[in-house]
């Protein structure tokens, strides 16, 4: 009876394994279905592409120069590869089946502007297949003149044949103007900070002497037509000192050929006094005119001590004409004329006594070490004047050129251009400061003067 049992059993499970195996295909056909399994739908997708080094993250350094001087400083003074206008994108693909691209898409965009590059920046549009088991490549175009500086970012988005996900390339670009406009303005700031420490140290105080030779020229006009020739040489001589640096000297003339019109003024007066005294029938000495048309001599000469001396002797012959009698005695006014035109010629020559400069050790040290090199004081002076100075301000203005130029533009200038007010104008306060680096150079070319 158990063997009766255990032999239907077995007959029972034999014949649902074989029901199973052997079912008919909807289609009719005799042939058994095969069922779908993990396997083999994962061999139907194609192996994704692997991007390459340098292509899994685009990161480049462009410069955007125009015209034929911009780029030709701008190959001199930064890398090749600022200036390239196709990249090669690298991938490997692993697949024994060739890669098919179906489309491409290039999202970039800049941070400070937010320009949107379009036509700058693509890939090959359109279909495209890479070969199998190979690194293949596609090639980018980059048109730097049509990208405004700026920090670009965003990526290239392929799709791919039998890809569920598209492939992303993030793309980091900085893009900096041509070398040119930084140059120039670079220049023009370390000129401007040159000017503004010329004017701070001498051009200030030749301004102020130039001021004084202006009020000289215009008192000078109101003065007589006599008097203006007789100090015309003078007022000259005392513009060329100011246009000579010689400063000392200028305000010095300045305040004597001042004093001297003055003089002349005064002389006129008393000259005046003593012509309505001769209409008068008085006795006036014409010893007197005589002295009084010396002293004017003597004042265009510049020898004010000699004119001092002679307006003594006129003082003398006026006080030996006898007392006016009758209408307005003027004899106080002429004597106090005399005295004032006597102390302003003294103060004259006092100014005009220049006192001789004792010598110090550093000057006979200096004497001495001219005498040992065989120079004399000609080719010394000369060499300083003509060689010295230029030679200083040349290497000054190249080397401070130079510093600014790879400060600001080579090493921290990847997107200079971007922002033009800050950019620009931050190179043109570093030229205006850079005098502060030239401090004792430019010291030598104020000891020369």
């Amino acid at each position: 009876m158990k063997q009766l049992i255990n032999l239907v059993l077995l007959s029972l499970l034999l014949g649902q394994s074989v029901a199973v195996a052997q079912t008919d295909s909807p289609t009719g056909s005799d042939r058994p279905t095969q069922s779908s399994t993990p396997e083999t739908s994962t061999v139907r997708l194609q192996q994704p592409l692997i991007p390459l080094r340098g292509t899994d993250q685009i990161q480049l350094q462009l410069v955007n120069c125009n015209g034929l001087l911009d780029c030709a400083l701008a190959s001199l003074l930064l890398p090749k590869s600022t200036r390239i206008n196709q990249l090669q994108l690298q991938f490997d693909n692993p697949a024994s089946v060739p890669a098919q691209i179906l489309d491409t898409a290039t999202v970039v965009q800049g941070n400070f502007t937010r320009y949107q590059l379009t036509d700058a920046i693509s890939v090959p549009s359109g279909a495209q297949t890479l070969a199998a088991n190979k690194i293949v490549s596609l090639p980018l175009t980059l048109n730097r003149f049509q990208m405004p500086p700026d920090q670009y970012v965003g990526a290239i988005y392929l799709t791919l044949a039998n890809q569920t996900n598209r492939l992303a390339l993030p793309v980091n670009l900085n893009v900096r103007s041509g070398p040119l406009l930084p140059l120039f303005i670079l220049l023009m700031g370390i000129v401007l900070g040159r000017l503004f420490k010329y004017m701070q140290e001498q051009g200030g105080p030749q301004v102020e002497a130039r001021k004084k030779v202006y009020q000289l020229e215009a008192d000078l006009k109101e003065a007589h037509p006599d008097d203006q020739k007789l100090l015309a040489n003078r007022v000259k001589q005392t513009r060329n000192l100011v246009y000579r640096q010689q400063l000392e000297a200028a305000n010095t003339q300045s305040t004597v050929v001042e004093s001297r019109l003055d003089v002349l003024t005064q002389l006129r007066s008393l000259e005046t006094k003593l012509n309505e005294r001769a209409k008068n029938d008085e006795d006036v000495p014409d010893e007197a005119f005589a002295q009084i048309t010396q002293v004017r001599t003597e004042i265009e000469q510049g020898l004010d001590a000699k004119a001092k001396e002679t307006l003594d002797q006129v003082s003398e012959t006026l006080n030996s004409m006898p007392v006016r009698r009758g209408g307005e005695d003027d004899s106080e006014q002429i004597e106090s004329t005399l005295r004032e035109v006597a102390t302003n010629l003294d103060r004259n020559a006092r100014s005009l006594a220049i006192a001789p400069r004792q010598q110090t050790w550093i000057d006979q040290v200096q004497r001495t070490l001219i005498d040992l090199s065989g120079l004399s004081d000609l080719v010394r002076a000369e060499a300083t004047y003509w060689f010295v100075p230029p030679l200083l301000y040349g290497v000054l203005l190249i080397g401070l050129t130079i510093v600014g130029l790879n400060t600001l533009y080579i090493e921290k200038g990847e997107t200079l251009g971007a922002r033009p007010l800050s950019d620009y104008l931050g190179l043109l306060l570093w030229g205006l400061s850079a005098d502060v680096a030239s401090r004792s150079l430019s010291g030598l070319q104020g000891q020369k003067e």
